[in-house]
């Protein structure tokens, strides 16, 4: 009989303020609760500002092209894509900045965007590659974002076009408006990432 491999979870920690930062709070507490569910879940950590990832110049996009054409994926620079595809699941946190998020997110999706590693192309359609069964992108905000939060519906888009099915994100916004009370609107946002929780490990279970 073959051993039921352990789920491996993938976090990108995405946000700067580190231990003080209210999203890396509200993700650690849906990470809490998706290990309740599932005690053996092996969790990678990806804490970006710890991985010197830089933006790509002109000589790394051709050599990415040449080592895509060969699928050598021996460079190191491509630890953040192997990680990505390999993951049954994948939960992103980042603050709510300038109408999307950290300058250091989108390096990382250019990271993970690798041809014939997370995606291939099928005439002129990219068909996604990793294993994972959902994503969570968790975030927060000192104001309330009335739609204009770009930075969930990029991030949305980028995980179904790699090949991860199923997406949900959980935010706590107006955190930092006079006539708001944070500590209750991080205990809803909290309960929210627990329900989103619960549903992942379901998932992840079967």
């Amino acid at each position: 009989m073959t051993e039921r491999r352990c789920s491996e979870l993938l976090f990108v920690d995405a946000c700067p303020r580190g231990p003080r930062s209210r999203t890396l709070a509200l993700a650690e507490a849906f990470l809490s609760r998706l290990s309740q569910h599932l005690p053996d879940l092996r969790i990678r950590r990806h804490t970006l500002t710890e991985m010197n990832l830089q933006p790509s110049d002109a000589a790394w996009l051709i050599r990415k092209d040449a080592l895509c054409d060969r699928r050598d994926w021996t460079d190191e620079r491509f630890e953040a894509a192997l990680a990505f595809r390999r993951a049954d699941a994948v939960v992103i946190a980042a603050p709510y900045w300038d109408l999307s998020f950290p300058a250091i997110l989108k390096t990382w999706v250019e990271k993970i965007w690798v041809r014939n590693l997370t995606f291939i192309y099928q005439g002129d359609q990219p068909i996604g590659l990793a294993r994972g069964k959902a994503a969570a992108y968790i975030t927060t905000s000192g104001s309330f974002l009335a739609g204009h939060d770009w930075g969930t519906a990029y991030i949305r888009d980028v995980m179904t076009t790699l090949g991860i099915p199923i997406f949900e994100s959980v935010a706590a916004e107006g955190l930092d408006l006079l006539s708001s009370d944070p500590a209750q609107i991080l205990a809803g946002a909290m309960d929210e990432a627990g329900k989103a929780a619960d549903r992942m490990a379901e998932l992840l279970q079967h």
